[in-house]
C-alpha cells in the first residue's frame, strides 16, 4: 500500500480572497467551527453544552435511544456531540481522564476485550476517549510527541509498518494520533496549513486526486488534515460557522440535502 505524506507549512501574512462563499465565509482571522460532510443519509442528532458533566448525561439518554457518539469535539467554551444511528452489532463505551497516562494503563485490557479507540478529544484539561467493539480494526496504537516534526516522523513510520492514521489530538503538550490496522482505507496523506483560507485551497486539490477528508484538527495555530481514499468516494463538503448556533443550523440543512456530518473541528 503506498502511503503520501506531504507536509507544507506556510505562514500566510495576510489572506488576499475567499475560496467560495458557501464553504469559507469567514476571514481567517476569525474563530469558526469547521464541519464536514459527506453524501448519505445516516440517522444523526447533535446536541451541545458547555459542560462536560451535562455531556455524558447525554450521551448516556443517547445510547439508550439507540445512537452512537460519531464525533465530539470541546471548543470555544462548549462540548459537541453528533450521535450516528447505533448498528446491532456496534457496542461503545468512553473514559474520561486528566492525564494520558491514565489511558496508557486502560488500553492493554480494553484492547484484550475487543475495544478499540475511534475518537479522542482533549478539552478542559480532561481526555475523553471513546472505544468501541466490533469494528474492523485488526491491531491498534497511538504515537505522542512533542514537537511537529517528530509527530510527522512518527505518521510516517507507521504507515510504513501498515497503520491507518484514525485521529489527531493535542493535549497536554504533545501531538497524539491514534493507528489501527484493518480500516478501511486504500491510502492516506497528511497535509498542514498554517491559514484555513490555503487549508482550503488543499482540501479541493485532494478531491480532485480522490481523497476525502477523514480528520481534520486546529492545534497549534495550525490546520492539520487527513486525507483518505476508501475506494468508493462520496461527495464531500465542507461549511464554516462563526458560533455554534449557525453550526447547528448548517447541520440541520446539509441533513436535509442528502449530507451526513463525518467530522468537525474549531479554529482560527
Amino acid at each position: 500500500m503506498k502511503r503520501r505524506l506531504k507536509l507544507i507549512i506556510l505562514i500566510i501574512l495576510a489572506a488576499t480572497g475567499m475560496v467560495q462563499a458557501k464553504d469559507a465565509r469567514y476571514a481567517a482571522s476569525e474563530y469558526k467551527y469547521i464541519g464536514v460532510f459527506d453524501q448519505g443519509r445516516s440517522a444523526q442528532v447533535i446536541k451541545t453544552t458547555m459542560y462536560l458533566n451535562v455531556m455524558r448525561k447525554i450521551i448516556r439518554t443517547q445510547w439508550q435511544k439507540g445512537y452512537d457518539i460519531g464525533e465530539i469535539k470541546y471548543g470555544n467554551g462548549h462540548w459537541i456531540a453528533v450521535f450516528d444511528k447505533a448498528s446491532l452489532q456496534s457496542h461503545q463505551t468512553y473514559v474520561v481522564a486528566g492525564r494520558w497516562e491514565a489511558i496508557d494503563n486502560i488500553l492493554n485490557a480494553y484492547w484484550k476485550e475487543g475495544y478499540y479507540i475511534t475518537n479522542i478529544e482533549h478539552g478542559l484539561a480532561k481526555w475523553l476517549v471513546v472505544f468501541e467493539k466490533n469494528t474492523s480494526f485488526t491491531n491498534q496504537a497511538y504515537e505522542r510527541r512533542k514537537t511537529l516534526d517528530a509527530f510527522v516522523s512518527a505518521v510516517n513510520k507507521r504507515w510504513k509498518m501498515g497503520y491507518d492514521l484514525i485521529d489527531i489530538e493535542y493535549g497536554e503538550g504533545r501531538y497524539t494520533g491514534i493507528f489501527a490496522k484493518g480500516g478501511k482505507y486504500k491510502g492516506q496523506a497528511l497535509t498542514i496549513r498554517s491559514s484555513w483560507y490555503m487549508m482550503a485551497k488543499m482540501i479541493r486539490q485532494y478531491w480532485q486526486k480522490g481523497y476525502r477528508i477523514s480528520n481534520i484538527e486546529f492545534t497549534l495555530g495550525r490546520w492539520m488534515a487527513v486525507f483518505s481514499k476508501y475506494g468508493n468516494e462520496k461527495k464531500q463538503g465542507f461549511e464554516t460557522a462563526e458560533n455554534i448556533e449557525n453550526f447547528q443550523k448548517i447541520f440541520e440543512k446539509r441533513r436535509l440535502a442528502g449530507y451526513e456530518l463525518t467530522d468537525m473541528a474549531e479554529g482560527w
